[in-house]
Formats: structure tokens, C-alpha cells, sequence
């Protein structure tokens, strides 16, 4: 039970600080011995840390969803349908290369690159203008979509790249994290459905279903915790700091891989 909390614990902080949730499982996996969770569990993991984005962001939600559907407000029906769009640009991208990402995930050394290279993009990440999200194009939805879609790869946070290409395209620093987790939400949860595929197989390396809802609890939590003290950090300019925490990690992996 207490590798459940851990797990969830890993994946609600990893999934949304930017410092690459699947560069730390990979990294547990070959110096501490931790198995990979399977499919099933990191599937109920992501739905966990979608309700958590979902529970903080669900005042936006409800209104792109409300101008999605009805139409009542024009401004967040684009928006809403401009996120769809971002999200589909991302999955397209996925099961065009997914061969090509799956080999990544055998690569230790990879993952630790790219995690320094995380660092480097939330290092040269910078306010380019002062628009909201309700001045998002289809542009901007385009680029978005591709950097999320780049941070399939291995040791790319996902959230360093959306945050970083929300601030490129010209949005203020805290919209650019707040569109960043409105855009995480169907792609996390789409990764988390999709993975409750094999439900009925018991991909869950024998994990029960209070195993599974202890993990899908601390993953939800600890969700919270992570969106808020990113929220923060970002409002403050503080994330040199998660760059730092980057560029040091991946360097330190790859020393310690290439001794091995």
C-alpha cells in the first residue's frame, strides 16, 4: 500500500511541476529497483491528476464547456474549440511517431538529456506580450499542440513546453500556465481512459482495487499541491528554479549511467 501512495504521490507532483514525470519513473526504475507501475495503474494515476486540474481550473472549464455546447459565449467557444484543436494536433503527432517514442522510453541516458534540455527551455522561457487566453489563435493553438505533442519524448516536461510556447506566442506568464493546464486536462485524462483499456486483462501487476484507489487519492492530492505551487512560482518568475533542478538531476543521471 505504501508503493501506491508513493506512485501517486510521484506522478501528481511530476505530472505537473515541469521536470518530466516519465524522466523520474524512468530514473526510479534503474537506480532504486521501482518497477514501472503498468498500464492500468498509470491509467487510474493520470485520471487522478486530471480531476485535480479539473477541481482548480473548473471555473474555466464550465465556461468553455458551456460555450462549446450552447454558444452563449462566443469568445469561449473558440477557446474551447482551439484547445480541442491543440489536443488533436498532440494525438496525431503521437500515433504518427509512436514506434519512434516508444524506443525512447529503453534510453536512460536519452531521458537524462532531455531532461536537461527541459531545463534550457524553461531557462530561455520569456514574456513576449501580455495577452490572455481569450486572444489565443489558431496559431497559437497549432504551436501548442506541437509542444505538447514534443513533450511525448522522454525527459520533456510537458509543462515546461506548453508554458514556455504559451509565453513564446505572446501570453502573459501566469495565462500561459493556466492555458497549460486547461490543455492537460483531456490529454491526461484522454491518456488515462485509453489506458483503462485493459481493465478486464488485470494489467495492474496483481494491484487491487484499494490499491488502485489509495494511488488514484495521492495522485489526486498531491495534483493540487503541485498546479498550486506552479501557479505560484509562476506568478513570481521563479522558474529558473525547476530549470535548475533540471539541468542538475539530467546531468548527474547521465554521469552516473555513463559509469555504469
Amino acid at each position: 500500500m505504501l508503493e501506491m501512495v508513493i506512485l501517486g504521490l510521484v506522478q501528481g507532483l511530476t505530472e505537473f511541476l515541469p521536470v518530466s514525470s516519465t524522466a523520474h519513473l524512468l530514473f526510479a526504475e534503474s537506480f532504486l529497483g521501482i518497477p514501472r507501475p503498468g498500464i492500468l495503474l498509470e491509467a487510474v494515476l493520470h485520471l487522478g491528476t486530471a480531476l485535480a486540474a479539473l477541481i482548480l481550473f473548473w471555473d474555466d472549464v464550465r465556461r468553455l464547456a458551456v460555450g462549446w455546447v450552447r454558444g452563449e459565449e462566443a469568445v469561449y467557444r473558440r477557446v474551447a474549440w482551439l484547445i480541442i484543436l491543440a489536443t488533436a494536433i498532440t494525438a496525431a503527432v503521437g500515433l504518427l511517431f509512436a514506434p519512434q517514442f516508444e524506443r525512447m522510453y529503453g534510453s536512460l541516458r536519452g531521458a537524462a538529456f532531455q531532461l536537461v534540455l527541459t531545463g534550457v527551455i524553461l531557462l530561455l522561457a520569456r514574456e513576449r506580450g501580455a495577452r490572455q487566453i481569450t486572444d489565443l489563435r489558431v496559431s497559437d493553438a497549432a504551436v501548442l499542440g506541437l509542444a505538447q505533442a514534443v513533450s511525448i519524448v522522454p525527459g520533456i516536461s510537458r509543462s515546461a513546453a506548453t508554458i514556455a510556447g504559451g509565453m513564446w506566442v505572446g501570453l502573459r506568464r501566469d495565462e500561459a500556465a493556466r492555458l497549460s493546464f486547461l490543455i492537460a486536462i483531456p490529454s491526461v485524462a484522454g491518456a488515462g481512459l485509453f489506458g483503462l483499456k485493459d481493465l478486464r486483462e488485470g494489467a495492474a501487476l496483481g494491484y487491487g482495487p484499494l490499491h488502485l484507489m489509495v494511488g488514484f487519492a495521492a495522485a489526486l492530492i498531491s495534483g493540487v499541491v503541485a498546479i498550486k505551487w506552479l501557479l505560484a512560482m509562476v506568478r513570481r518568475g521563479r522558474l529558473g528554479l525547476f530549470a535548475a533542478y533540471c539541468i542538475v538531476v539530467g546531468l548527474i543521471v547521465l554521469v552516473a549511467a555513463s559509469r555504469g
